[in-house]
């Protein structure tokens, strides 16, 4: 399995017999032609959504959109809380804390989480009710997530909540068993990384976390 961050939350995975492109939105990728690629739009935020992902050059591309996505082409549009068997992917959806859903893949005996917009933002200065608001979702999608044991996580860090930025991450960590997590949502700000191996964690489950510093960065997991 080779994981390419292309940048911001896109997201590319190739494995043996698939390949599966989260959020993207820009940039260049080297697609294996051979293999069927799916495309998943988390929701139409212009850092996780494109149209160009409709003009990619490949020959088989089905798409998995989230339904706050319009759009004539053909495409699978997918809301929260739903499982849906997609050839041999099995994809669960959970409510996202700000628009559209994250994603649960399992394919080829690995489970993936993708987790789009779906963060406790705890917006410094934001009214007592909003931040309760998105506590309580992002615990309850957090219970509906930790049911599964993931292969590899992609969650959100966003430095622009200053004091509160590793919160999300700190609480999935103590919630949900991974063996990777893998932090997106930089906004090509890869300092994030260095701040983010000096800051001590509760890490019940002992997941492995990844350091983005580059677009482009890649890495090759779980090689047989």
């Amino acid at each position: 399995m080779k994981i390419t961050l292309i940048k911001h939350s896109a997201v590319l995975i190739e494995m043996n017999n698939h390949q599966l492109l989260f959020d993207y939105y820009d940039g260049e990728i080297n697609l294996n032609k051979n293999k069927p690629l799916y495309i998943f739009a988390s929701h139409s935020h212009q850092d996780h959504y494109s149209n160009k992902i409709f003009f990619l050059n490949h020959p088989h591309k089905i798409y998995i959109l989230s339904d706050d996505i319009q759009t004539s082409v053909k495409a699978y549009q997918v809301s929260p809380h739903q499982i849906y068997t997609i050839d041999d992917l099995i994809i669960e959806t959970y409510l996202s804390t700000d628009l559209g859903v994250a994603f649960r893949v399992n394919t080829e005996d690995k489970e993936i989480y993708f987790a789009g917009d779906l963060h406790n933002w705890h917006w410094i200065g934001e009214p007592k009710d909003f931040l309760n608001k998105q506590k309580t979702i992002y615990t309850q999608e957090l219970k509906r997530i930790s049911k599964h044991r993931y292969d590899i996580s992609f969650v959100v860090v966003d430095d622009r909540l200053e004091d509160t930025m590793f919160e999300g991450l700190q609480e999935f960590l103590k919630t949900v068993q991974s063996h990777y997590i893998f932090p997106i949502h930089y906004f090509e700000n890869y300092t994030i990384s260095s701040k983010l191996k000096k800051e001590k964690l509760d890490n019940p489950y002992h997941a492995s976390l990844l350091y983005p510093d580059h677009n482009y960065f890649n890495q090759h997991l779980f090689e047989s």
